[in-house]
């Protein structure tokens, strides 16, 4: 693979924002479709560039939870299992789950070191405010993630205070698991910061889509990871509204689509197919209202059509509608 420091990866105008009959900006970016063995199917862009994995890596993030045995040990559910896979909007479910992920590990919110933000659902934000609390790490969005992590320590009798360290055992196994799923290398993966404090992964974006095409189906996947990546494509299958919630994307395009998808902070998403395709998009400014257009378009040229919502629209502080977001290619 190429130092992926050299050059900004070639990209390609992917949507475009219209005002009026004029379009007002343009947004670009990178696809890339892949079979489980990382045969390119499809591409926009150069799917050889880096991109830092952010949030679409918590399905890979979660295996080792049950590679060690700890959700099995932990009878942790289904609906469990997806939330530790999400980025979720804190509404009542999210929370009750994650806080039963901590309790089954004798565990608490005060082990939790994900980070506090308000609610990403306006209701439950206004729910917040109105009690008079503040934003706990458990309404962050990465707080099903962090519990999932902590359950893993507590199974393995690892200490919990520094769990968000790389040279944690939890983040090695989990660094591991990434490698292992996507294809690459360990040393081939670049590691940095998430916002929630621990490692996010950076590898080139086509191996993103071969994860997902191999969480998806289980081809080129062996003995335990295949059947750890297989449980939790079905946690999260059958437990959209845990992956994210509310009127949030990939909610609705799991429950709609025969897909497992996750999205990503800076405007990445991923998805993959049971027919035997994953598919990666990075929108190279990191505006995530270009994220929806993008990918109903590269899925349609992958036979999946009439979703809804192929455009976004652009709405001024009146609530009328002033212009819209439409994919390019």
């Amino acid at each position: 693979m190429r130092d992926p420091s050299a050059s900004l990866p070639e990209d390609a105008p992917l949507a475009a924002a219209s005002r009026g009959s004029m379009v007002e900006s343009v947004h670009r970016g990178r696809v890339a479709v892949c079979d489980p063995a990382g045969e390119i199917l499809d591409a926009v862009g150069d799917p050889d560039g880096y991109v830092y994995l952010r949030s679409s890596a918590k399905p890979f993030q979660a295996l080792p939870l049950l590679l060690s045995g700890a959700a099995d040990a932990l009878k942790l559910s289904d609906e469990e299992l997806a939330v530790a896979c999400a980025s979720h909007n804190a509404e009542p479910r999210h929370l009750s789950a994650v806080r039963s992920i901590l309790r089954k590990a004798g565990l608490s919110e005060d082990d939790l070191q994900s980070g506090a933000h308000p609610p990403m659902y306006g209701p439950a934000a206004a729910r917040l405010a109105r009690s008079g609390e503040e934003p706990r790490p458990i309404h962050g969005n990465c707080s099903g993630k962090h519990a999932g992590m902590l359950a893993l320590c507590a199974h393995e009798g690892w200490e919990t205070t520094g769990y968000r360290k790389l040279d944690h055992p939890a983040q090695q196994k989990i660094l591991g698991a990434v490698a292992g799923i996507c294809g690459v290398e360990r040393d081939e993966i670049l590691v940095a910061g998430d916002n929630c404090g621990v490692p996010t992964f950076a590898m080139p974006l086509k191996n993103l889509a071969i994860g997902f095409v191999r969480l998806a189906t289980g081809n080129e996947l062996f003995g335990e990871l295949r059947e750890a990546a297989l449980r939790i494509r079905d946690a999260m299958r059958s437990n959209p509204f845990m992956v994210a919630g509310t009127g949030r994307f990939d909610t609705g395009l799991i429950q709609a689509a025969d897909l497992v998808a996750k999205s990503g902070a800076e405007a990445v998403f991923a998805c993959g197919s049971p027919e035997g395709w994953g598919m990666a998009i990075k929108i190279s400014d990191g505006t995530g209202r270009a994220v929806r257009p993008a990918v109903l378009a590269a899925l349609s040229r992958q036979g999946i059509r009439d979703i809804g919502g192929e455009t976004s629209e652009l709405k001024d502080l009146h609530g009328e509608k002033v212009g819209e977001v439409a994919a390019l290619t």
